[in-house]
């Protein structure tokens, strides 16, 4: 659970940042971080083990948005939808 407060906090971060021109703007990132949450979710209350350990290492990839470009959110979009897709993959 401690993971899931974690992935919490970073995903608020991300939210609170600023987007500009960019094609990946903040209200981008924050729609795809909230179905990065979603799946997560599901993943938590499916009790599926396996499943639930890979999320540690979710985890550890969204870890690296925390350092995002404010004035280039394009490779946080980007990570995002590659966990997504993995999260799919699941």
């Amino acid at each position: 659970m401690k993971r899931i407060s974690f992935l919490a906090l970073i995903i608020v971060t991300l939210v609170s940042l600023t987007g500009c021109d960019a094609p990946c703007t903040e209200e981008v990132l924050q729609d795809k971080l909230q179905e990065v949450s979603e799946k997560m979710q599901d993943i938590v209350e499916s009790g599926d083990m396996g499943k639930l350990m890979s999320i540690a290492a979710y985890s550890q990839k969204l870890n690296k948005l925390r350092d995002v470009n404010k004035d280039n959110l394009e490779p946080a979009c980007e990570a995002v939808d590659e966990l997504m897709a993995e999260l799919d993959d699941l």
